[in-house]
């Protein structure tokens, strides 16, 4: 029973990695209950096949079973690579690389499984050969390079691993303290059960005890102190996916935004099919890089599930919208949808969830006839927290500031402006200086650059000519720049017209560029900056726009994204860490408190215990009180009689603990009549009153006189000891 105990623990141990790095699937459950299997069956097989080989050979024996296993998962959860064998082995080689560059979360599939899955099974077993050889520190020690390992590869965005370590932790002390209880070695005899039950279990139990004090200690720190210790710390823990190189990449040359003046030339060209609850309007490309020439979406995305990854920008709380699109004749590799997307279904996607942009994975041969389900949330704006937002840290978006050299001196004076409003109004002021003192003008050229800004934009306090979105989106996402505000142009697409039966048909007409600011405490607020044009009377950009055609600062609605209750949470400065370190120093405190207050409670009783044998009515009944007293001392002192020892022998046993003054002798009237009370007929006992309270009184002096001549230690804990409490001595 023990060794199976044993096993469990040990079971539990290697399983702690798994739980780490479930939450980086879509489905965490799922996933750690399948990455569990493997060190459950790691544990008995190798137990099992330990019993007729060596070591090495049982592990090499075995190995076959956790490959077989990963086939299995190429069955039942397969991933981009078919047949199963060739699934099997792709995931095997490419699993570690596949994680690192798959956006979080993750699908849990045989490509992204397969490396946690076998680590899981290989320290188990490496784990299983130390156990039975006796070596329970070595054995709790395999899954540690393991769960280091999870909590590196997991991310610092995903949620904290204290669970799991706090599992392995304490499944570590269950090991520890199931194997020093007793021999652990395959084979041990009885006789040798018998001998370590006598002397030395009760050894490697105090062993045991001070081990597992220490890993509990340790555990508490890691759960607890050491995380309240970092909070707040500057130090942010790497991540692996940052210095690798994302699978998807982006190989479009023309910029999105220079599609906009050949479809607003050719307005009638099918794009996109849009069945949806409302008329939604799309989000296609962010655009955050501009090179004085033309802007520029990021260049790399990361593989992603269903499940996007959460974005990297505060996001304020709205609508859900799902929208079900088929895409007739849309360049590159990018899929509108609705708002900040969450989820997409029905293609594999590759995701920035910096720039909220979602694209087709291999998407090199075109999207003609693709559709798929996109499910996000249109944002909606408070005016107080739009009012109330600052300026964000400069240096944490430097490159939405950057403005190449050779910008139009208009830039400046344009922006100069605002320079002494708040961050929104600055935003809005300007939004509102293009719609009013320019012009839409759908046969402009086309061109986004500082040369058409150049000829577009005019000194202030003078009328301007006429331009399409494409212009007065960088125009505006470069005014905001040289007014100190972090900027990038966003293209997408307005609801299209009814095309039957719940469908609308989105157009090349329909393709529009607004601009967004990022504002501190809200996120990134979109603002429109079109002049309104005839037909369709002002660009709509994904999101209820903030201002007015006039530039007022009002009409906005925003709101701030919901605070995590947890106790630590993974981002953000939501804890108390004052309370936080009171209520670590009022736990370690209570530690000693508690034991001084348990010890004091233990003492009492122990005194009045006493107190009610010595001082029951002379006869057989104090008799019995005083040589339970006197087997109890001696238990206390060190020294405990067997439980068949005799009278004679107890009493002896007594002078040997505590032998008498030089040259004089003891004369123990308790052990003769404790014999008479035990054997003696109760007519025949001659246990008087007098008798009675003389053995009462040897056996009070001496327990005095053995408590003082015990070393401090013993002396300390003498009335803490609770044994004389749980059990009764013959």
């Amino acid at each position: 029973m023990r060794t199976a105990a044993a096993y469990a623990a040990l079971t539990a141990a290697a399983a702690a990695p798994a739980l780490a790095l479930a939450p980086i699937y879509t489905d965490p459950l799922r996933a750690a209950a399948i990455l569990a299997l493997w060190p459950a069956a790691a544990v008995p097989l190798t137990a099992l096949a330990l019993r007729g080989f060596a070591a090495p050979a049982a592990l090499l024996l075995l190995l076959p079973l956790p490959v077989a296993g990963v086939a299995a998962l190429a069955y039942a959860a397969p991933g981009p690579v078919a047949p199963v064998a060739a699934a099997t082995l792709d995931a095997v080689a490419n699993s570690g690389a596949r994680i690192v560059t798959t956006a979080v979360p993750s699908a849990a599939t045989v490509d992204l499984l397969a490396l946690p899955a076998l680590a899981g099974w290989l320290c188990a077993a490496a784990a299983v050969p130390a156990l039975r050889g006796g070596r329970p520190l070595l054995a709790v020690s395999a899954p540690l390079p393991v769960l280091a390992g999870a909590t590196v590869l997991k991310g610092p965005d995903a949620p904290h691993a204290y669970g799991p370590v706090a599992l392995y932790a304490l499944a570590s002390i269950a090991v520890l303290v199931l194997a020093s209880a007793g021999p652990s070695r395959s084979g041990a005899s009885a006789a040798d059960a018998r001998r370590a039950s006598r002397g030395g279990g009760a050894d490697r139990l105090r062993r045991s005890a001070a081990v597992s004090a220490v890993v509990a200690v340790g555990a508490a720190a890691t759960t607890y102190i050491g995380p309240l210790a970092l909070y707040g710390s500057s130090v942010a823990p790497a991540d692996l996916r940052d210095a690798a190189e994302p699978e998807e990449e982006d190989t479009e040359g023309v910029s999105p935004l220079s599609h906009l003046p050949q479809w607003a030339a050719e307005p009638d060209r099918p794009l996109l099919s849009v069945a949806a609850d409302e008329p939604t309007e799309l989000r296609w490309v962010t655009l955050s890089e501009f090179d004085g020439i033309t802007w520029r979406p990021d260049r790399a995305y990361r593989a992603s599930s269903e499940v996007l990854p959460e974005p990297e920008a505060l996001v304020p709380p709205g609508e859900e919208r799902s929208v079900e699109v088929e895409v007739h004749g849309l360049p590159g590799g990018w899929l509108p949808v609705a708002g900040v997307p969450h989820r997409v279904e029905g293609a594999p996607v590759a995701y920035d969830p910096a720039s909220f942009t979602v694209r087709a994975a291999g998407a090199d041969d075109g999207l003609e006839g693709l559709g798929y389900t996109a499910t996000g949330t249109v944002p909606s704006y408070d005016e107080e927290a739009l009012a109330a937002a600052e300026a964000p840290d400069p240096d944490r978006f430097e490159r939405h500031l950057r403005l190449p050299e050779g910008a139009p001196g208009q830039l400046r004076s344009i922006a100069a402006l605002v320079e002494d409003a708040t961050p929104y109004q600055r935003a809005n002021r300007l939004a509102g200086h293009l719609r009013s003192r320019y012009g839409y003008d759908p046969e402009a050229p086309g061109g986004h650059g500082y040369a058409t800004l150049d000829r577009l934009l005019v000194e202030p306090g003078e009328d301007g000519g006429g331009g399409t979105s494409e212009q007065f989106a960088s125009a505006f996402a470069l005014l905001a720049r040289a007014a100190g505000l972090p900027s990038r142009v966003v293209v997408g697409f307005g609801a299209g017209a009814p095309d039957g039966d719940g469908v609308r048909l989105v157009r090349t007409g329909d393709a529009v560029a607004w601009g967004e600011v990022y504002l501190d405490g809200v996120g990134w607020t979109p603002f429109d900056a079109t002049p309104g044009e005839p037909e369709h009377g002002g660009a709509s950009p994904v999101g209820e726009m903030p201002g007015g055609e006039g530039g007022e600062d009002g009409g906005a609605s925003a709101g701030r994204e919901e605070p995590d209750d947890s106790f630590f949470r993974t981002t953000g400065a939501y804890l108390d860490v004052g309370f936080a370190w009171r209520a670590a120093a009022l736990a370690v405190a209570a530690v000693p408190a508690s034991v001084l207050v348990i010890g004091a409670l233990i003492a009492a009783a122990r005194a009045l215990h006493r107190h009610r044998r010595f001082h029951r009515r002379p006869g057989p009944e104090l008799v019995a009180g005083a040589w339970r007293e006197l087997r109890d001392a001696l238990r206390l002192s060190g020294a405990p009689p067997g439980a068949a020892a005799t009278a004679a022998e107890v009493v002896a046993a007594a002078d040997r603990r505590l032998p008498p003054e030089p040259g004089g002798e003891r004369e123990w009237s308790v052990g003769a009549a404790v014999t008479a009370l035990a054997f003696a007929p109760e007519a025949d006992r001659g246990i008087g009153a007098d008798a009675a309270r003389r053995a009462a009184d040897e056996v009070r002096e001496y327990t005095r006189a053995l408590r003082r001549s015990l070393p401090l230690r013993r002396r300390l804990l003498w009335w803490a000891d609770p044994r004389p409490l749980l059990r009764r001595p013959p």
